[in-house]
């Protein structure tokens, strides 16, 4: 229950809940297990019933579904780790920029289960820019930098982030459907 209030919080009261996130004192580990796994057991159920909702079955074998599972677990929680590891070059601050990274992607996140669960709207994917704000708006919460700063390292961080993830799918989806399909 509590995942839930953090996402409708962030999502809803961005400024609020980006208070509430840098008074608590959160390693890595405890972030990814408390927050990132549940989501992403929460995708992986929404891909495996996604697939009872389609119309065209047999599009979406097992080997598929696995593919696309193993894809989504490998690349976001390695593109999480990589790009929080690349962006605390720039500020030090290994366990707020891993946490600015990691909560700011709840919108993305939230889209990627809509999408799995309900695969014929693609179209929700644009809901996934959201993060984008929420990183922003978290930038002075948990980051100190200079507000004269804040643009270079908000854009730097936010390009290595995309790129990263971008990456990590496109290697691990080749792998994965090298494996399953």
């Amino acid at each position: 229950m509590r995942i839930f209030k953090r996402i409708i919080y962030l999502l809803l009261f961005p400024a609020k809940e980006w208070k509430t996130i840098a008074a608590e004192n959160n390693n890595r580990k405890t972030v990814y297990v408390q927050f990132v796994v549940p989501l992403l057991c929460m995708i992986t159920i929404a891909t495996i019933a996604g697939t009872w909702f389609s119309t065209s079955r047999e599009l979406y074998s097992a080997g598929y579904v696995f593919s696309k599972i193993g894809t989504l677990w490998v690349s976001l929680s390695a593109g999480l780790f990589v790009s929080a590891f690349c962006v605390s070059g720039i500020t030090e601050e290994k366990n707020r920029d891993f946490e600015l990274i990691t909560y700011s992607l709840a919108a993305t996140y939230l889209v990627i289960i809509i999408v799995s669960l309900f695969p014929f709207f693609p179209e929700f994917l644009v809901l996934a820019f959201y993060s984008f704000y929420l990183f922003w708006q978290g930038i002075p919460h948990l980051i100190s930098v200079e507000s004269e700063r804040r643009m270079k390292y908000g854009l730097l961080s936010l390009t290595i982030t995309v790129l990263v993830h971008s990456l990590m799918y496109f290697l691990f989806s080749n792998i994965f459907k090298a494996i399953f399909l």
